[in-house]
């Protein structure tokens, strides 16, 4: 059910304005965006069991690696199956199927795949959103948050911030590129999510130095790994320039109000937006489920390139 109040326009100046000056907005009540959070994180926790309980598996010698659940694997064997029709080693039939998966998810509902389904963005998530409940509780550690969120907002920040979001590109090129040229993979040896799945062999080596600094980041940062390191993103980011599915702002039902842009895990600047096609987008609806507006922000079908961003 949604209500219709009126409230101040956030152009308006005057402290007691008139009906003139007041902007109509049906509202949603506080429980739809509730109600989407906990579906999405419901998912999230399903992949994660589903992963953690083939890891104990493959721990016991009941199963085979999780690794070959890792759709990014079907990139990067994917030119030496063409080229010479075997596997990379350690890459699985299973990781070619999950890729193609992965393609076709962007098409059709764009970063699906990273906000809903990635157990390893989840964890991010989780650590960042329990450092925050913890800092917010401890008054010192409040106010550094708030310090550290405010330099966020910062030019120089948003400089560097969109700098460092190309490393995903290189780490894709390295990946993808280190994998035909070797027949190896590559990025084995510095994935993190290889150190995670492996956690309980507890092996000191680059990919688990990874998986510490992102952890580490995850505490004040969301979601680190998807924004600066990710492959599977960019190769995710590049199939979604093709999907008609985004979030879609309507200006006139906008309060102003920036919940949007604090919800987005990806720091985008959703309030900026008519339609959301920024390749970071990893498609959780966050922004949406923050929005306090009914009509403001909504997941609408159109064509791309025929829609302004």
């Amino acid at each position: 059910m949604t209500s219709r109040t009126d409230i101040p326009s956030p152009r308006s100046t005057d402290p007691d304005p008139v009906a003139g000056d007041r902007v109509y907005v049906a509202r949603r009540e506080r429980s739809w965006g509730r109600r989407l959070r906990w579906g999405r994180r419901a998912v999230q926790a399903s992949m994660v069991g589903l992963i953690g309980w083939q890891v104990i598996r493959s721990f016991l010698g009941e199963e085979s690696s999780a690794e070959g659940l890792c759709p990014f694997g079907g990139f990067e064997t994917l030119w030496t199956l063409v080229t010479t029709g075997q596997y990379v080693r350690h890459s699985h039939p299973a990781s070619l199927v999950l890729a193609l998966g992965v393609i076709a998810l962007a098409v059709f509902a764009r970063g699906f795949f990273c906000g809903w389904l990635c157990p390893f963005g989840a964890v991010q998530e989780w650590l960042h959103a329990s450092a925050r409940a913890v800092a917010d509780r401890i008054p010192p550690l409040r106010r550094l948050r708030h310090r550290l969120a405010q330099a966020g907002s910062r030019p120089l920040w948003r400089r560097v911030d969109r700098v460092l979001r190309l490393g995903r590109w290189a780490v894709l090129v390295w990946a993808v590129g280190g994998a035909a040229v070797t027949g190896t993979m590559v990025f084995r040896d510095a994935d993190p999510w290889n150190a995670l799945i492996s956690v309980a062999e507890f092996e000191l080596s680059l990919a688990f130095a990874v998986l510490l600094a992102t952890f580490l980041l995850a505490l004040v940062v969301d979601r680190p790994f998807c924004r600066y390191a990710c492959p599977l993103g960019a190769v995710q980011s590049i199939a979604a320039k093709a999907s008609p599915v985004a979030v879609q702002r309507d200006a006139s039902a906008c309060l102003g109000c920036d919940l949007c842009n604090e919800a987005c895990p990806m720091a985008i600047p959703v309030n900026t937006r008519t339609r959301v096609t920024d390749s970071a987008c990893n498609g959780c609806l966050e922004c949406v489920a923050a929005c306090p507006s009914r009509d403001a922000l909504g997941v609408t079908f159109a064509l791309p390139g025929l829609t302004r961003r």
